[in-house]
């Protein structure tokens, strides 16, 4: 499997396991 590839699959699933997270965390901070 090529690195680059790899790289990009990893950013995505980070990015997409990140968002959520973030945005679960400012908004509980905002109620807090």
């Amino acid at each position: 499997m090529n690195s680059q590839v790899f790289f990009q699959l990893l950013s995505l699933f980070v990015v997409v396991t990140a968002g959520p997270l973030v945005i679960f965390l400012v908004n509980n901070s905002k109620v807090s």
